[in-house]
């Protein structure tokens, strides 16, 4: 009975949590840039908000253009050192027959 109590417990804990966790995530994705008014004021901070918006997907544009090629390059090493280690066990292959 107790241990049923403490399961149901940490079931509605592990609920909440995964909720609150959920729910602060997902506020800090829904940031968009509105222009309360067409004041001066306002339409300064609403450009500096799509300046800084393009620049963040500039960046990020910008990092997965350099993983890809870091990811092309890595694969082509790959390659190679498949190449250089099928030689070495071709010569060992060799070798051993050769005694």
């Amino acid at each position: 009975m107790i241990i049923t109590r403490l399961i149901k417990n940490k079931l509605y804990l592990s609920a909440y949590l995964f909720l609150f966790i959920f729910t602060k995530s997902n506020q800090s994705f829904s940031h968009e840039c509105i222009l309360k008014d067409t004041t001066p004021k306002e339409i300064t901070i609403y450009n500096s908000c799509l300046s800084q918006k393009n620049s963040q997907y500039n960046l990020d544009a910008k990092k997965f253009e350099e993983m890809e090629q870091k990811i092309i390059k890595l694969e082509n090493e790959n390659l190679l050192l498949k190449n250089k280690l099928l030689v070495f066990k071709k010569k060992i292959y060799n070798f051993l027959n050769n005694i």
